[in-house]
């Protein structure tokens, strides 16, 4: 092999590690509370997390068993990520470097999840490439649908993240690919044994790194008895495969049996969080009859759709279906073994007993998330519950390629994938649930205004734009040789499959520009929530709150009718409204100081009520500057009650300023000393109100 050969490789490896979106603003308790057990097991020698919780804060997704708090989660992750820690940590101590939260997550990161996501990945490239030749297609051909099913499905987003969900995934295509393997072996070879161990081990461990992949495992593990020829020989593999299966299976009953008081019970009998409770109530863990609207958007919404953020698949599950129902016998399991040797055989389809055990698993997986309660999984991107189904329907993406008048096709809905997904994973690979349609109402705004991640390219010193080069970069390298792989040297032929491709590409455009969010005045607090705890900062630019009015806490303290109560968002799309009258509102503006318009947030001020504004401070900015003053129409009025401007971090008074008939606008200088929300309270000072005043919140790093 060249370097033509292995650059997809390459390139895969490289986008695995090159970004690593964290936000410590987020919290994301789907990873947050697996480090917090890793920490726990390497520091604490238990699994119960409560001194680490003390240590770090708070984190959803808990569990709490004779009263102490663990992670609630399938336990392979962590477990996975102790040797990491322990082996680390004494590194980064001896470097003389803090090995503090974020360290220890983009180390856990990558060598807990992504190099098991590289190491699938070349392992199902290395399988497309070396089928495609079997199917009578190009090498190109089967390294172009490697590069949309592993950059462009769930595999990419969750190889950067220390979920579980990766390992699901891989563990579920390492049984796959296991029965394809036990098929072409010689029974009770060296090779078959090795095999057989590896698809025990494989089938054993997909469970404990997420519970619902044994829906999809379950069947596939039984199909490799249906390959295996003579039932001594499935005797065998039973035994062979409990031998594969004892190390995963030890680890993972002992942890649950220390957690949980049994071996068979899970976190989800003692969940903290009272509404994660009500979910998992309801039916079999959370499980009912199936909904119509959790399988539509599951599979097909904007929102987290497998389909919509991974077109090629439905390629897959075409192909699949036509081997599930297909009558013809051609190419069927060989049953001896000189049969199974032949090179014929390896032309021909997959054993029939595998697409079965596959669309059983289809077929379950697809159940469970449609009958689910808790379906839509929170933060994701594409349908997490049901990952396994990327890697094993994209094993059928391959299969189309037996088919020449389809690759152009199937290698142009590859490209879309990656379009679709590998942009969203490579800065924000847990998309909110506020969004209906994310990738036009969040991601490609984030891009549009700079916003990075964490990885190589902050590393390097890189901010906004320069930093995303560094992933943006080999993503169009690889949508461009995907979508025109498939294409013969001639001219014509690559005319013809660029049409294809922009016909693909105009389409998902247009379905994504036409989908409307449902709440657009949710999304847009969401945007500026989300965007108000961005890490890293867009290099030194200052964070300041009338760009992020909308991530603010608002209320008003109302002396005459007691008690406190939010400022209604509902009044306007960029206004709150905190009194009856129609200028008794909170909102982006512009007012005039000493003759100067100035971008503040604006308020009329009324006697006998407080306006509250909580602001939150963001990540690694501790220079606080405050602007405020009466406007220049409010100065010349003959009203002349004094504003009163107070700002708090806790209890603790940062400072207090009254305005009254001064010109222009004050600036406040104050260095924060932790990451409490700055409260602002406004009120006035006197019998008359509704005077004109603005200020602003600015936050920089020191």
């Amino acid at each position: 092999m060249n370097w033509r050969s292995y650059w997809p490789f390459v390139l895969v490896a490289f986008l695995y590690l090159a970004t690593s979106p964290y936000h410590r603003g987020l919290n994301n308790p789907n990873e947050m509370v697996r480090v917090y057990m890793t920490k726990a097991v390497v520091d604490d020698k238990t699994f119960a997390i409560d001194r680490v919780i003390r240590q770090w804060g708070g984190v959803d997704d808990k569990a709490v068993r004779g009263g102490a708090i663990y992670a609630s989660k399938a336990p392979l992750q962590s477990l996975i990520g102790v040797p990491v820690y322990a082996f680390a940590a004494p590194i980064f101590r001896t470097l003389g470097l803090r090995f503090d939260k974020l360290r220890i997550t983009f180390v856990l990161r990558i060598f807990g999840s992504a190099v098991f996501g590289i190491a699938f990945a070349w392992l199902f490239l290395a399988w497309a490439a070396a089928r495609a030749g079997e199917l009578g297609a190009s090498r190109a051909s089967g390294l172009g649908v490697g590069l949309g099913v592993t950059l462009g499905t769930m595999l990419y987003p969750y190889a950067l993240t220390f979920t579980g969900h990766l390992l699901a995934a891989a563990a579920s295509g390492c049984c796959f690919l296991g029965v394809v393997w036990l098929a072409r072996c010689r029974p009770r070879s060296r090779r078959w044994i090795m095999v057989a161990v590896f698809l025990g081990f494989s089938g054993a461990a997909a469970p404990f790194a997420e519970y619902p992949a044994a829906l999809s495992v379950a069947p596939i593990l039984v199909a490799a008895f249906f390959v295996t020829p003579t039932w001594r020989d499935r005797v065998d593999l039973a035994a062979w495969m409990l031998v594969g299966g004892l190390i995963p299976l030890a680890f993972g009953l002992h942890a649950h049996a220390a957690m949980w008081g049994s071996p068979w019970r899970t976190g989800y009998s003692f969940l903290e969080n009272a509404s994660y409770v009500t979910v998992h109530k309801e039916g079999f863990f959370g499980v009912r009859s199936p909904k119509f609207e959790a399988f539509v958007g599951a599979l097909f919404s904007p929102a987290t759709g497998l389909f919509f953020f991974s077109p090629v698949l439905l390629v897959g599950l075409a192909a699949l279906l036509r081997r599930t129902f297909s009558v013809a016998s051609s190419g069927a399991n060989p049953t001896t073994d000189t049969q199974l040797l032949e090179p014929s055989a390896l032309r021909g389809p997959l054993p029939r007993a595998l697409a079965v055990a596959t669309f059983a698993g289809v077929v379950l997986e697809v159940l469970f998330i449609s009958g689910h309660t808790g379906w839509r999984g929170g933060w994701t991107l594409g349908p997490r519950y049901i990952i396994p189904l990327a890697p094993l329907l994209g094993f059928w993406v391959i299969e189309t390629l037996v088919v020449p008048k389809l690759r152009g096709a199937t290698l142009a809905l590859a490209a879309m994938s990656i379009v679709a997904t590998g942009f969203a994973a490579a800065i924000y690979p847990h998309l909110s649930d506020v969004f209906t349609n994310p990738l036009k109402t969040f991601v490609w705004p984030s891009y549009i205004k700079g916003f990075g991640s964490y990885g190589l390219g902050h590393a390097l010193g890189l901010t906004g734009w320069p930093a995303n080069l560094v992933h943006i970069v080999p993503l169009i390298i690889a949508i461009a040789y995907t979508a025109m792989a498939a294409a013969e040297r001639s001219r014509p032929a690559r005319l013809r499959q660029a049409l294809v491709l922009c016909a693909v590409v105009a389409s998902a455009a247009l379905v994504v520009a036409l989908v409307p969010e449902r709440d657009p005045l949710a999304a847009d607090r969401e945007n500026a929530r989300l965007w108000g705890f961005w890490e890293p900062a867009r290099g030194e630019q200052p964070w300041r709150a009338r760009e992020h009015w909308s991530a603010l806490a608002v209320s008003v303290d109302d002396f005459g009718h007691g008690g406190r109560r939010a400022c209604s968002w509902r009044v306007a799309r960029d206004a709150c409204a905190y009194g009856d009258a129609p200028w008794q509102t909170f909102r982006p503006g512009t007012l005039v100081f000493d003759g100067r318009p100035t971008d503040v947030l604006l308020l009329h001020p009324i006697a006998g009520q407080t306006v509250v504004v909580e602001v939150p401070v963001q990540p690694d900015m501790r220079a606080l500057e405050v602007i405020a003053g009466l406007s220049d129409a409010a100065i010349e009025s003959d009203n002349d009650s004094p504003v009163v401007l107070r700002a708090y971090q806790g209890k603790k008074l940062l400072f207090a300023r009254e305005f009254g008939r001064s010109l222009g606008f004050d600036t406040l200088r104050r260095t924060l000393t932790s990451t409490t929300p700055v409260r602002m309270e406004v009120s006035v000072r006197g019998r008359d109100g509704a005077r004109h005043f603005g200020f602003d919140v600015i936050q920089r790093p020191l």
